[in-house]
C-alpha cells in the first residue's frame, strides 16, 4: 500500500493540473484538502492511541 501511494505521489500525473486551471499540479488544491487531511490525522491518532490503550 505505501509503494502504491509512493508512485501515485510521484507519477508525472500529480504534477500536471487539470484543464480549467491556471495552478500548477494538484498542489493548487492544497488549501481545499488540508482541513479533510487534518482531519483525517487526527482520526489515525485516536485509533493509534486506542490501539496501544488497549
Amino acid at each position: 500500500m505505501r509503494k502504491l501511494l509512493l508512485v501515485a505521489l510521484l507519477s508525472p500525473m500529480t504534477v500536471m493540473a487539470h484543464e480549467g486551471h491556471g495552478g500548477i499540479g494538484l498542489f493548487h488544491h492544497l488549501a481545499d484538502l488540508a482541513p479533510a487531511i487534518a482531519l483525517l490525522a487526527v482520526i489515525a491518532a485516536g485509533f493509534i492511541w486506542v490501539k496501544k490503550r488497549k
